[in-house]
């Protein structure tokens, strides 16, 4: 079945397309017959369902591997200090820290820099040292090569922590973190005691290397080219444990319907599609990408559509969500096109990711989500197929093309990186 959808209010004239709601529908349906979590044969079965659609639209494909290490906390994780035996302290792992045990004496390392540690007698001690001028991994690593006994990281504030460790490090001693109020009153008790000595534990923390993998296709001017690129990202993973219908089928379903209507199109900006792996992982799936591209590349990309949660029955009307919740290109587009524009940042939707990776490389990106009202909200392993709307996933792929063709068209003009869209 096509269903002809009016164009919403303030989408550009001429791009009223046959939108196939069927077609939509059981890409959804063959995308959530099992969970699709990160890193396993299930999501990989689903990338090459997206690539063999994208091909049989006639695209070329890329496949794109990349891995990535997540961490399961330390089963035990404390610190105990001498002389004060009622003092609990509010330690946290270091992400991808080594397991370990020490039993030493405290000894004050300023910010750990190699010149400050060369300056004391660390062998054998627990240093203590303070956040900044140098990432954490560079400071347990200077302990680790003047061998100290171990690490108590102390934060510039008492909030979370925001510096994990992006993989195991080659060398290291077992660290704690600790928020800036008791590292703070760690450092008076040296001074007033002159010594304290600790006890700090890290068991069974564990690091796993997982692979993923981005596919990539991509429709390219033929004739005039403004030297320009679109991005129309995806999820092709889903929440562990759940179908993801809605959170990750719907939107892929969205890109492969977008990509389908684009195939025989002129057009002189290239319009990238990108399904990504990974991406309930932590976007682990986009930062890969991003990483993969040079400066050149970035600068060439003016707009991403990130398409997220946008197929629910219950869901209301398509919103363009950014990273710092200001206006950008794509969210312009999207909302002349007929989705509505929230100020919310993507973590206070919680719908989080893409948006903010493509946004620190300084990409324009918008994450387009059709959110669920909280009353109607459902347990992630109800994110089944009948809660999927054809109508919901039509009108967001008449959204998304409309706003791709206002920049890819060849009978429009190119537009400024980041620059709002003339009303």
């Amino acid at each position: 079945m096509s269903l002809h959808l009016p164009l919403p209010a303030g989408a550009a004239a001429g791009v009223q397309e046959q939108i196939d709601a069927d077609s939509l529908y059981d890409h959804v349906e063959r995308l959530s017959r099992q969970p699709r979590a990160a890193a396993t044969e299930s999501e990989f079965a689903a990338l090459v369902y997206v690539e063999e659609q994208l091909r049989m639209y006639g695209y070329e494909t890329k496949l794109q591997p990349f891995f990535y290490y997540v961490y399961s906390q330390p089963t035990q994780l404390s610190l105990r200090t001498d002389g004060w035996p009622d003092r609990m302290w509010n330690v946290t792992a270091l992400t991808h820290g080594p397991n370990g045990r020490a039993a030493a004496e405290i000894i004050d390392a300023g910010r750990g820099t190699a010149a400050e540690m060369s300056r004391i007698q660390a062998e054998g001690k627990i240093v203590l040292i303070q956040r900044g001028e140098i990432p954490l991994g560079e400071k347990v690593r200077n302990a680790a090569a003047v061998q100290a006994a171990g690490v108590i990281l102390v934060n510039d504030d008492d909030g979370a922590w925001d510096e994990p460790l992006e993989e195991p490090l080659d060398m290291a001693v077992p660290a704690v973190l600790l928020p800036r109020t008791e590292g703070e009153l760690l450092r008076q008790r040296l001074l007033e005691k002159g010594k304290v000595s600790a006890e700090l534990n890290v068991i069974g923390g564990v690091s796993t290397r997982r692979t993923s993998y981005n596919l990539i296709a991509a429709r390219k001017p033929k004739g005039a080219n403004t030297g320009q690129t679109v991005l129309v990202t995806a999820r092709h993973d889903s929440p562990p444990a759940s179908p993801g219908a809605n959170e990750g089928a719907s939107g892929a379903a969205v890109l492969l319907e977008t990509a389908r209507l684009l195939a025989s199109q002129q057009v002189d900006t290239e319009v990238r599609f990108v399904s990504l792996g990974a991406a309930y992982d932590g976007a682990r799936g986009a930062d890969a990408y991003v990483r993969s591209l040079s400066e050149a590349e970035k600068q060439q990309i003016v707009a991403a559509f990130c398409l997220n949660g946008v197929g629910s029955a219950d869901a209301g009307e398509l919103t363009a969500v950014t990273a710092d919740g200001l206006r950008n290109l794509p969210a312009d587009l999207a909302e002349q096109a007929g989705a509505v524009f929230s100020a919310a940042r993507p973590g206070e939707a919680g719908i989080g990711g893409e948006a903010t990776v493509f946004a620190r490389a300084g990409i324009p990106a918008a994450v387009l989500v059709a959110p669920v009202p909280a009353d109607r909200k459902r347990e992630l392993s109800q994110d089944t197929v009948d809660r999927i709307s054809r109508e919901q996933l039509s009108r967001t792929a008449q959204i998304v093309l409309a706003a791709v063709r206002e920049i890819a068209d060849e009978h429009t003009p190119a537009y400024p990186a980041g620059r709002p869209a003339p009303k």
